[in-house]
């Protein structure tokens, strides 16, 4: 089975993500004020954003609510429609 738009989209983010919070650990250390404030803002940044797109995807007919009830804030999970997002390619 071809991964489906939304998969595409959600993993896509998920690492863009994780590599902006390693070089945030790099420059703050892990273990700072500074470092949680940026995880959050870079978390709550990902997050809104994604989900602003699939409710446009969804707006415009090309993606639906995934069956298995994922949740972007979630992450990634192993649901072969939305990996987790909570959207899927509309069928």
């Amino acid at each position: 089975m071809a991964a489906g738009l939304s998969k595409m989209i959600f993993e896509t983010q998920l690492s863009i993500m994780k590599r902006m919070l390693k070089l945030g650990e790099f420059k703050f250390k892990k273990d700072t004020d500074e470092f949680k404030f940026y995880k959050e803002e870079v978390m709550n940044a990902v997050y809104e954003g994604t989900k602003k797109l699939f409710i446009q995807m969804m707006d415009a007919g090309i993606l639906e609510k995934c069956p298995c009830s994922g949740n972007l804030r979630h992450g990634w999970t192993s649901c072969g429609c939305c990996a987790g997002s909570g959207y899927r390619d509309k069928e």
